[in-house]
């Protein structure tokens, strides 16, 4: 063997063993507790799924989570206080979508450029609602109810949701009664009380819908409702955009991508079993299943919210 060869061969030997005797790279993991903001009170969807998954995670990776309320303005109140947390991994919030791409516009206290987006967990089953003794089955329905004379009261639970409503009339030709809900129990429960004729409901009106007692007129997401696979879409309205949200969960800016890669695997490792807890309240909740969006792609569909929510910002407020 040639000198040459030698050297060769003792080089990529000892290249071999270095690689073998180097230390693996060890996964990222808290140095503490974490604790959980949740945008939203007590006793709703976001609250429950947040303590669903915080448990489960505990249980799975050791981690010790602590969820807290922080609610208020759509979650803008969390929001808030998050982004003046300590990048670390140890504070981070779950929200929606809106209160990232709507709640921050035109706002001195916050930015989407403020947060990590670490990852969605689910996406909601938005759309128009009604009483089902209104005996209105579409939005032309309301349409032809407002020429003969009736009066549409609108609850809307969040400014985004009036702003859907300013331009789903609009494209109707309509003219609406708005009264703001706190929470998106409120339209179901302005209906049920008759303090309105037609609502948003997230999710909340799942039992209702089922039980016959409220009807959906419209979809505002991308494709029917689970409970009205034949429903009308906000597209099929002539509408482009679409007005349902997804659960956020975010952390200071900053945030390595280490420590969001590690959160946002212990979260979908969560939502993705059909087993777990939080998996099987969001099948329930918000059908068919979690929505696991995440890295680059998720900050791509924010900012896009963003410029579409402006556009309609900027039209709607002159």
């Amino acid at each position: 063997m040639t000198l040459k060869k030698i050297t060769h061969s003792l080089a990529a030997s000892a290249l071999a063993l270095s690689l073998t005797t180097l230390p693996a790279l060890a996964e990222w993991a808290p140095s503490g507790p974490i604790k959980l903001l949740i945008g939203f009170g007590a006793g709703g969807g976001t609250d429950t799924q947040a303590r669903a998954l915080a448990g489960e995670i505990e249980n799975r990776k050791g981690w010790r989570i602590i969820p807290e309320n922080m609610a208020g303005a759509g979650g803008a109140v969390m929001a808030a206080n998050l982004k003046d947390q300590p990048a670390d991994g140890l504070t981070v919030g779950l929200a929606l979508d809106a209160t990232f791409s709507f709640a921050s516009i035109d706002n001195d206290n916050l930015n989407i450029d403020d947060f990590t987006y670490i990852t969605t967990t689910a996406a909601s089953q938005t759309g128009v609602i009604a009483r089902a003794d209104s005996g209105w089955t579409t939005m032309a329905d309301v349409a032809a109810a407002v020429q003969g004379g009736q009066k549409i009261v609108w609850n809307n639970y969040s400014a985004q949701t009036q702003l859907a409503s300013e331009v789903i009339a609009d494209k109707l030709g309509i003219d609406v009664n708005h009264v703001r809900g706190k929470g998106g129990k409120s339209g179901v429960n302005a209906l049920v009380a008759e303090d309105a004729n037609l609502a948003w409901g997230g999710g909340a009106q799942r039992g209702l819908v089922q039980a016959g007692e409220l009807v959906i007129l419209l979809s505002a997401e991308d494709k029917p409702l689970v409970q009205n696979p034949e429903g009308q879409t906000v597209a099929e309205l002539g509408i482009d955009t679409t007005f349902g949200f997804k659960f956020v969960l975010a952390a200071p800016a900053g945030l390595s991508d280490e420590a969001r890669d590690a959160l946002a695997q212990a979260v979908a490792d969560v939502i993705t079993d059909e087993t777990s807890e939080t998996a099987q309240f969001i099948a329930k909740q918000y059908p068919p299943a979690a929505v696991v969006i995440q890295g680059d792609d998720l900050n791509k569909t924010l900012q896009a919210q963003l410029a579409a929510n402006e556009m309609l910002l900027n039209k709607f407020s002159q």
